[in-house]
């Protein structure tokens, strides 16, 4: 009878403390499903609106005192407007495929009404998602207003080439001035056209005055080939550029020295094959240490490649076209974001057909539909050894 008492007076303290952790677990795991939610919601109402091309009100998963959420809104208006013009004008391909994203929550963080989580993407890798949808890590802050979660900040890595900027507000364009600039972006502008060589290379006999040379070809096939290899999982043989402020255009480097017929073997690396040697100003090389400028900086690879080469200078040579219509396979666009004459971003195109980009930082790919800016283009034609 002792015994029986005994466990029972256990039985009775317990209890009201095993309720308690019991609600204190429930109300978490409560808490914590409703923060997923909020963080899923956005995504797919950010996702209906881009395949509808009609903007969505996501303000209500927003913190919108925040101008990051500010110009959240303003971005999904520009994206949406631009491809539905596009569309419309039958400019050039739409997506309208909904590809599917796996949400696998690494942490969520609750601190009273305030809560942090650490998502990570999981994207397809064959298909270009849009550019709200960044795959790996996405670290968000939330905050609790009046019995909801808002999101208060959201960090990605390619978050300053879709909202530009978490303290400065970007612009909204209007129906007409979009539709203007996206008329001019898709009308052939002859003047831009230009090649950086003369015919006169190509002949079998050059000038006599000229050194031993062999002419390389640019491989479409190949660049795009090498491109679809690494566009999610840089080549390790290289150095990784990307906290040097991006990895873009040390990626399309490579695609552009494996196009002109380069092996990717650590041996043509280290040798400099389909390189041009010399000073980190002039050269256009890399390796696993590091790259020179002309390799890696968006504006220096530009003028580099599209600067005129005597007969006797060793390097690529480049064709500048008028527009997206006149890029192949393998060329090569760059992007000024900012719109302020300075280029951020360089791009391989990897299917005419759809316009889709492959890229690194972020590394995916991309519909030309979907980069918004200023853009220019250039085909690789033919790589000049000097023997």
């Amino acid at each position: 009878m002792r015994k029986i008492v005994l466990i029972l007076l256990c039985f009775i303290l317990i209890m009201p403390n095993s309720i308690a952790y019991a609600n204190l677990y429930f109300l978490k795991n409560s808490e914590e499903d409703n923060i997923k939610n909020i963080i899923e919601s956005f995504y797919n109402t950010q996702y209906d609106a881009y395949l509808q091309m009609e903007h969505k009100d996501i303000t209500p998963y927003l913190d919108m005192t925040k101008i990051q959420n500010q110009n959240k809104v303003i971005a999904l208006k520009n994206l949406t407007a631009r491809r539905k013009y596009i569309y419309q004008k039958g400019y050039c391909y739409i997506e309208k495929r909904r590809f599917p994203l796996e949400f696998n929550y690494k942490a969520i963080d609750i601190n009273g009404n305030q809560a942090s989580v650490i998502l990570e993407i999981k994207l397809d890798g064959q298909n270009a998602y849009p550019p709200f949808i960044c795959g790996g890590e996405n670290i968000f802050k939330l905050i609790k207003m009046e019995n909801s979660w808002k999101i208060t900040e959201h960090d990605y890595e390619d978050l300053s080439f879709y909202e530009i900027s978490k303290e400065k507000l970007i612009r909204e364009f209007q129906p007409k001035e979009l539709a203007e600039m996206i008329d001019q972006e898709f009308s052939p502008d002859s003047k831009k056209v230009y090649k950086n060589f003369n015919d006169v290379e190509l002949k079998s006999n050059v000038s006599i005055l000229s050194l031993p040379a062999v002419n390389h070809y640019y491989s479409t096939s190949r660049a795009v080939e090498y491109a679809n290899k690494y566009v999610y999982n840089r080549n390790t043989k290289f150095y990784d550029a990307t906290a040097g402020g991006g990895d873009c255009t040390n990626f399309a480097s490579q695609v552009l020295w494996y196009g002109f017929g380069a092996n990717d073997t650590t041996n043509d690396i280290l040798n400099k094959v389909m390189m041009v040697p010399g000073s980190y100003e002039e050269g256009w090389y890399a390796g696993p240490g590091g790259g020179s400028r002309n390799w890696e900086n968006v504006e220096a690879f530009w003028s580099y490649m599209t600067s005129y080469k005597s007969i006797d200078t060793p390097g690529p040579r480049v064709v500048v076209v008028d527009s997206i219509n006149s890029l192949d396979n393998g060329g090569i666009m760059q992007i000024d974001y900012y719109n302020d004459g300075r280029f951020d971003h360089t791009a391989i195109l990897v299917d005419k057909i759809t316009r889709k980009f492959a890229q690194h930082t972020e590394n995916c790919y991309r519909y030309y539909s979907d980069y918004e800016g200023n853009k220019r283009f250039f085909n690789p034609y033919y790589f000049r050894e000097i023997e």
